[in-house]
C-alpha cells in the first residue's frame, strides 16, 4: 500500500493538478519526514491562494457529482449493471 501512496501522489500533483507538491524526492532508505509546518503550509494554500488547483478541484468535483446523478455515467453503468443480474437471475428461473 505504501508503494501506490507515491503513484497517487504523484498523479495528483502533476497528472490531475489536483495538489500542491510537497516533496517529491523520495528516498528508498529511511525517507524524508514532512514536517507539519510544511504539511499546514500547503493546506492554507490550496484552501486560500492556489487558485489553479482550488478551480481544478472543483471542476473534478463538480463532474464527480453529475455522474453519480440520474443520466449521469456512472448512474447508467450502474442502472445496466443491476438491469444485467435481474435479467440473468429471470433466465435462470425460467
Amino acid at each position: 500500500m505504501y508503494a501506490e501512496q507515491q503513484l497517487k501522489a504523484f498523479q495528483m500533483v502533476k497528472d490531475l493538478g489536483m495538489g500542491l507538491e510537497l516533496k517529491l524526492d523520495y528516498k528508498s532508505t529511511g525517507g524524508e519526514v514532512v514536517s507539519g509546518d510544511e504539511i499546514a503550509e500547503a493546506i492554507k494554500c490550496v484552501m486560500y491562494g492556489a487558485k489553479k488547483v482550488r478551480k481544478r478541484v472543483k471542476e473534478v468535483s463538480e463532474n464527480s457529482r453529475l455522474a453519480v446523478m440520474e443520466g449521469g455515467s456512472s448512474f447508467n453503468s450502474y442502472r445496466g449493471l443491476i438491469d444485467d443480474i435481474i435479467r440473468n437471475k429471470a433466465m435462470k428461473e425460467a
